[in-house]
This record gives C-alpha cells, structure tokens and sequence, in this order.
C-alpha cells in the first residue's frame, strides 16, 4: 500500500511579517500571482499593456446637483428612524410579548395540537414581570403603568384560577370522570 502519495497541493506562506514582527525578507518584493490560466489559452507572445486614458471630467446636467440620492432601506435606515419592523417599539409591546408568552404557559393560547398549561412557567412570567414593575417605578407613563398593573392583576387571577382548579381535581378526581 501507498502510505505516501506524491499531492498537487502547495502551501505558499506568504504573510509579510515574521512571528517576532519584522518584515520578512522575502516578502518585499512581491512575486506576480502565477497566470495559470492565461498562459494556457494565451500565445506564449508578450501581452503590451494598453495605456488607461486619463479620466475626463464630465459635465453635470443642471439638475444633478439638485438630486437626492435614494432613500437608505433596510437595518441602517430604520436604526436611524427608530422603527424596526414598521413601528416603533415600546414598552407596551415588551408587556404584551410577555403577556402572551404567559397566556401560552396558562393554556390559553394553542401551542400544538393540544393546549397544555405549565404552572412553573407561569409562575415564573408573573415573577419575572412582577420584577419589572418593581424596577421601572418611577419611569413609567401613565398609560404603560396601568397597562403594566392590569397585565399582573390579569396573570395572577389566572394563575389563581388554575391552582384552585388542579386543588379541586385532587379532591373530586378528574373533570368528566364518571363519579362512583
């Protein structure tokens, strides 16, 4: 067997400095990146270079220098508005996000083919908005602290509502179940 095969791959290193940090010798002149493919299909005669003509000022139309240049779109331009996805963010959508993530953990929203209700993770929205209320006192509008206090007072009425439901299904058994 072949342990040692004869590889067409080259490594060329061709970094200007040195591991110290000096310029290495054999990097200031530069070596011209090899035309494989040119002198392939080109004639082994030397190629002239063709002269760039120098660029020749062009004359503006009157109205150029009256024209806007087009509008910016997309993450730069609504940075500079504000306005990420159509509207402005504000509070109120962060409490409604987490409003809705909630209402999803008490069941009150489809999350799959059934709705399932994780008590925990409610638990821990109501903690967690609980907390900002707590640490947005004073910085709030009117209009975001009443949002604020009604979304708690809502959490923990449901919250209520399910533990005193799963108490009563303790006691009484399941709901729907035929009683002996």
């Amino acid at each position: 067997m072949e342990k040692e095969k004869k590889s067409d791959f080259v490594v060329t290193d061709r970094r200007k400095f040195s591991v110290d940090g000096e310029p290495r010798p054999d990097s200031v002149a530069e070596p011209a990146p090899p035309a494989a493919e040119q002198s392939k299909t080109a004639p082994s005669e030397p190629v002239a270079a063709k002269p760039e003509p120098e660029p020749t000022p062009e004359k503006e139309p009157s109205g150029a220098s009256t024209q806007t240049p087009p509008p910016e779109t997309g993450y730069n331009a609504e940075k500079e508005r504000g306005v990420f996805g159509g509207e402005k963010m504000e509070f109120v959508h962060l409490l409604d996000l987490l409003a809705q993530t909630a209402m999803l953990y008490a069941g009150a929203m489809e999350g799959g083919k059934e709705r399932r209700v994780d008590i925990v993770g409610l638990r821990q929205m109501i903690d967690l908005v609980s907390i900002l209320e707590e640490k947005t006192k004073g910085n709030l509008t009117d209009h975001e602290k009443s949002v604020l206090s009604n979304m708690l007072f809502q959490l923990r009425m449901s919250y209520m509502e399910i533990v005193n439901l799963i108490a009563k299904q303790k006691t009484t058994g399941t709901p729907g179940a035929p009683q002996k």
